[in-house]
């Protein structure tokens, strides 16, 4: 099998990616085939049997082109062959059938993740520091709507520290390694914890964290989650009495035989693709985010420019005076109250432009860095793949082999020794159980990868949500600033040009 680059997440070899397995009589056909593993079995039915049991085929694969592959094809080309080979005659026809399947799926997986939501939880500072030493800061933590099976505080509101937040993080990606779980906002220690622009960072930061959490249709109804919640006591107290498990959300599950059924080479395909481009695209993005918020920067220099003419306009009218006495030329006197309205009117732009800037940090800015924390969450997803989804199946399969023909060359021999060919056999019986459990958790995971990959399907509404509210944004603000502009063109029109 060929090696995996770091943008090919999804390809099988001895290191990286798994290998499919089927759930329908997997657990009987691996125990048939390892009990019927005797003296008398040859090496080419030994292989029969083992061919069975990992790619769960009731009949051996062939050249012929009415089989899919053969059992060294590569992850990809075995997308439809390990259930049953199937013929050309209908081959076509099952392919109609797996995509209507597999589309239905995706449309009831994406119903379960609604990111455009509204929040449910809310986070503020409490005034009061802890710590003798190095001062920390508590949020108390408010979820607005019912969960279930809970019994919160009455107010709904519990006390956490960072620490618990990172905590709730950690036992996250113990159990759901290939979720999108999204990023913390950093820690920092000493003074630095007093700063309020670095505090008020951090709020932002955790309440997009828990929120997050909240609308991921998995995430949310983890039972840690909920107790981090609504468990009034502190956390770090509880965690020293109760039991809790961080096994993975694969541990005792077997494969769907109908997600095997449904799966398609071109969703491995598209989801290399976007491994290769997550990058970029959270660049790209970053730089959008940035340039609204310069936006905002821009418009509070252009607001400071504008009171600072304002306060020279005041200045220059009160010093006229010097150069145009009012007794001989009371002209200036109207030009001077041209110029208060002028400066009426800059109030009026300042004030729509610090209403403008207002606005979008609250509720433009937001949603634009969202987004961003939602790619970042995708791509560390990519990253733990890499690390994480290694097995050995293919080198497993490789031993078997060896075995298998070390078997069949002591047969017939007088002086084989019956304690080493007994000791071969367990080997091949304990490596056909490795390969069968490794297969398995490979299908649990591509099957909770491609899940993620499909709810996120539904984030690109928040491109247009965004887009939508930053357009919405410009327009108000341009057209109440086009209108005092307007309104003071009509006015300095009025001034005086000319001695009547």
């Amino acid at each position: 099998m060929e090696g995996i680059t770091n943008h090919d997440v999804w390809a099988d070899n001895n290191n990286k990616a798994a290998s499919p397995w089927s759930d329908n009589g997997v657990s009987s056909m691996l125990g048939s085939a390892i009990s019927n593993l005797n003296m008398s079995e040859t090496l080419e039915s030994a292989r029969a049997n083992l061919t069975e049991t990992i790619w769960g085929n009731t009949d051996k694969p062939s050249n012929d082109p009415g089989h899919d592959v053969a059992p060294t094809a590569n992850f990809n080309d075995l997308n439809n062959a390990i259930l049953s080979p199937r013929n050309s005659s209908n081959a076509s026809e099952d392919d109609d059938d797996s995509q209507e399947t597999l589309e239905t799926w995706m449309k009831s997986v994406r119903k379960t993740y609604h990111p455009l939501e509204l929040d449910i939880v809310s986070i503020e500072e409490i005034p009061e520091r802890e710590g003798l030493l190095f001062k920390h800061a508590n949020y108390a933590v408010k979820h607005l709507v019912d969960l279930p099976n809970t019994d919160p505080p009455k107010n709904r509101t519990v006390i956490r520290r960072y620490s618990d937040f990172l905590w709730l993080q950690e036992v996250l990606l113990k159990r759901y390694p290939f979720r999108m779980i999204p990023d913390l906002p950093p820690k920092k220690i000493g003074t630095q914890n007093l700063d309020p622009v670095f505090l008020s960072k951090r709020r932002t930061g955790l309440h997009k964290f828990i929120n997050l959490i909240m609308k991921h249709p998995k995430l949310s109804k983890d039972d840690l989650v909920l107790t981090f919640l609504t468990v009034p006591t502190d956390i770090s107290s509880w965690r020293k009495q109760a039991s809790y498990d961080t096994s993975d959300e694969f541990t005792d599950r077997k494969i769907s035989q109908d997600f095997v059924k449904i799966w398609r080479k071109d969703l491995a395909d598209k989801w290399n693709e976007t491994a290769n481009s997550i990058d970029k695209l959270i660049d790209t993005w970053s730089k959008i985010s940035i340039l609204v918020d310069r936006h905002e920067k821009r418009m509070k220099v252009i607001a400071n420019e504008r009171n600072l003419m304002k306060t020279m306009i005041k200045e220059f009218g009160d010093m006229s005076k010097f150069l145009y006495p009012s007794e001989t030329n009371p002209t200036i006197l109207d030009i001077n109250n041209g110029l208060s309205i002028i400066n009426n009117h800059i109030d009026k732009t300042n004030e729509h432009i610090d209403n403008e800037i207002k606005e979008s940090k609250e509720k433009v800015s937001p949603k634009f860095r969202i987004f961003t924390d939602i790619l970042l969450s995708l791509k560390n997803v990519f990253e733990r793949y890499r690390m994480m989804a290694a097995n050995n199946v293919s080198i497993l399969q490789k031993h078997i082999n060896i075995n298998l023909e070390k078997l069949d060359g002591m047969k017939g021999k007088p002086d084989a020794s019956g304690q080493e060919y007994e000791r071969i056999k367990f080997t091949i019986q304990k490596d056909r159980k490795s390969m069968y459990e490794q297969s398995n958790r490979a299908w649990l995971i591509r099957e909770c990868i491609l899940e993620e990959f499909t709810i996120f399907q539904e984030t690109q509404y928040m491109i247009t949500y965004a887009f939508q509210e930053w357009v919405k944004l410009n327009s108000k603000y341009s057209g109440l600033i086009l209108n005092e502009w307007e309104s003071a063109t009509d006015h300095a029109l009025e001034m005086p040009l000319a001695t009547d």
